[in-house]
């Protein structure tokens, strides 16, 4: 397993994009092993909250991929009105990544 300062550039790096706020790495039992955000509400209690709940989901999403056969998953948004929740699943760890959308509106596939 990676240590806590191995994870520093990796939270810093994704900080640089534009519009992303927060980053939670989580291990796949949804514990956060680190998080660093830009937003000051984004609260240690937030990152335990995502790592448990993107785990979880990540958990399901593996599962409908495996029974529709149709590959291994490796990263899913989340289209939000208010941003973009992205998650990468790497070998040992999730990364969740939490975006605003630069333009402030939602996007549709209906639209």
């Amino acid at each position: 397993m990676l240590s806590q300062r191995k994870f520093q550039p990796i939270l810093e790096n994704l900080l640089k994009y534009n519009g992303v706020k927060s980053v939670v790495i989580a291990n796949e039992e949804g514990f956060p092993l680190a998080f660093q955000s830009k937003d000051p509400s984004f609260t240690s209690d937030d990152a335990e909250v995502a790592a448990a709940v993107f785990a979880s989901l990540v958990g399901k999403a593996n599962l409908a991929t495996k029974q529709i056969n149709r590959g291994e998953l490796n990263f899913f948004t989340l289209d939000l009105t208010t941003g973009e929740i992205l998650v990468a699943l790497e070998q040992d760890y999730i990364v969740i990544a939490i975006r605003e959308r630069p333009d402030k509106t939602s996007r549709s596939l209906m639209s």
